[in-house]
């Protein structure tokens, strides 16, 4: 057997017996968020809210922490809602507190922006998913602590690494987001 398949072998196996020791736990989130965007245009930003699931395998002080969450965000005059999928890599520190990092996926569903009749002063919302990406790419970086009775709590910054805008003449638009958000462990150790 070749050197290289041996070593592929024995990752394999380490991996399979860490997974093995993991401990598994999992629950729901949710908090708010406050958005903006980083672009040419001097938008304010606005609060939002995310709300979703998360499963976490810890091993050795480690762990890896998917989650799916449903995300509400934008700026002052149009709103975007995505479902996103962070990947975090967590530090454990005393079994109380943490520090994770990791990408986050987006997906857009909803894009709508205020536009305001300058003859009427009337307002309508316009839909403008199609002048926007449908997938946005992310780093999240936060701290959160595990509280008793399965709670948890935390914040993020979520620093959007791609341009949003898909049509030409756009200004590059990236997200922007601080989370604030609390969690409870439905099970696990």
């Amino acid at each position: 057997m070749s050197v290289m398949k041996k070593t592929i072998l024995l990752v394999v196996a380490l991996f399979a017996f860490g997974y093995t020791q993991a401990q598994l736990k999992g629950g729901i989130k949710g908090g708010l968020n406050f958005a903006n965007v980083d672009s040419d245009t001097d938008a304010d930003g606005k609060t939002g809210y995310h709300f979703g699931v998360y499963l976490n395998a810890g091993l050795a002080g480690f762990s890896i922490q998917p989650e799916i969450l449903y995300s509400v965000k934008g700026a002052e005059d149009f709103d975007l809602t995505y479902i996103e999928i962070p990947i975090l890599l967590q530090k454990n520190f005393a079994k109380v507190l943490n520090i994770h990092l990791g990408p986050q996926f987006g997906f857009l569903t909803k894009a709508e922006s205020e536009f305001v009749d300058p003859i009427t002063g009337s307002s309508t919302n316009a839909d403008i998913k199609d002048n926007l990406k449908s997938a946005d790419l992310s780093a999240v970086f936060g701290a959160g602590v595990n509280l008793p009775g399965g709670l948890s709590g935390g914040l993020r910054y979520v620093l959007g690494l791609s341009d949003i805008g898909d049509e030409v003449g756009f200004p590059e638009t990236k997200n922007r987001t601080f989370q604030i958000y609390i969690g409870y462990k439905l099970f696990g150790k």
